[in-house]
């Protein structure tokens, strides 16, 4: 059964039921291609034998069951592991983690859950930057032959040839994942989309996520993320798509950077403050409380002080002025002292 063959292209047909374990025999296939069918049935085990494949592409089916964990351990060639929108469930096997070519791993849409392997930084491919590939290396070849893929990112399906392999794409959105975002999945300096949403993740965004210098899109939109926004994320130059809504995220956005252009849907549903937001951030009310009860004493000492002056000043005033009016004694002797005294400045000056 053409063993010789390399490439099936079956998509967007109407097939139905499971695939022909005969499809193993092509021991020299490097492309397989079922997307938008109505496959069912299980992930087909015939596919164990097909070593030499490049590109996998069964999305948009109905197959169901889990990620068998020989995928990562038999498909060491895999560049493009694409399985969205089926029905799979149970855990992504760590040992996908074994597949260092991959390029696109797209498993979102599905019912997936457990936690997201933090073996990722495993996958070398996505370690390489953009600039640091080779021109010839930005085109995916099957018998000599450019490969086209139509691929979902940044929320829509864009198919790429010539630039195929300059792609760097993780999806994994609307599962049931939970857990954390791993730590370790912040060493893949060349991935280039991410797209996270829709689990149910916990915990902070990685503080390290600044490393990830080649992200043009990140996606961590309705998960149960909380803290702030790490202040390492204004060192993405590149990104130019962020959707961190409906989490549970708080504190100020950090400003000085191109986060103050994304509109503010990217942030809304969270308790962020600050640009691009309406929300400004300000003194919590205990702290403002606290600075209003010091401006109140403040103000408070500072009528006293006027008081107690008043007060010494009518004190001292009529204790001196008061004994003139009321003794004629004192009044003479007071006004015997200012003639003495004026004449003896008259003396001092030659009058």
């Amino acid at each position: 059964m053409w063993p010789e063959l390399v490439e099936v292209n079956l998509e967007s047909n109407c097939f139905i039921g499971s695939l022909p374990s005969s499809m193993g025999s092509l021991s020299n296939l490097q492309q397989l291609r079922i997307r938008n069918n109505t496959l069912s049935g299980k992930f087909p085990a015939s596919l164990k034998r097909n070593r030499e494949l490049i590109s996998l592409d069964l999305g948009e089916n109905n197959l169901t069951g889990d990620i068998p964990a020989w995928v990562g351990e038999r498909l060491t060639n895999l560049k493009f592991l694409r399985l969205r929108s089926n029905h799979l469930s149970g855990n992504i096997p760590n040992t996908i983690c074994g597949m260092e070519s991959i390029q696109d791993l797209d498993l979102a849409r599905n019912k997936l859950s457990g936690n997201i392997p933090n073996c990722l930084n495993h996958l070398s491919a996505m370690i390489n930057k953009v600039g640091e590939i080779s021109e010839t290396l930005s085109s995916v070849f099957v018998n000599n032959a450019i490969i086209s893929m139509v691929l979902w990112v940044k929320g829509m399906d864009i198919e790429y040839s010539s630039t195929l392999g300059l792609v760097k794409n993780i999806d994994l959105s609307a599962n049931k994942l939970s857990g954390g975002i791993p730590m370790e999945i912040t060493d893949l300096s060349g991935l280039v989309y991410l797209n996270l949403s829709k689990n149910e993740l916990t915990g902070h965004i990685p503080q390290s996520i600044g490393n990830m210098e080649s992200l043009e899109s990140i996606d961590f939109s309705g998960n149960l993320l909380t803290g702030d926004i790490p202040q390492s994320i204004t060192n993405l130059s590149f990104l130019n798509k962020l959707d961190l809504s409906y989490n549970h995220l708080e504190g100020q956005i950090p400003t000085g950077t191109q986060l103050q252009t994304f509109e503010a849907s990217s942030f809304v549903g969270n308790n962020l403050c600050g640009p691009p937001l309406q929300l400004s951030c300000t003194i919590p009310d205990d702290d403002a409380n606290d600075s209003s009860e010091k401006e109140r004493k403040k103000h408070n000492g500072v009528n006293w002080f006027f008081v107690f002056m008043a007060f010494g000043f009518i004190v001292g005033f009529w204790g001196f002025v008061g004994p003139l009016f009321m003794f004629k004694s004192w009044r003479y002797a007071y006004f015997r002292f200012l003639d003495d005294m004026g004449y003896k400045l008259q003396s001092c000056l030659g009058f």
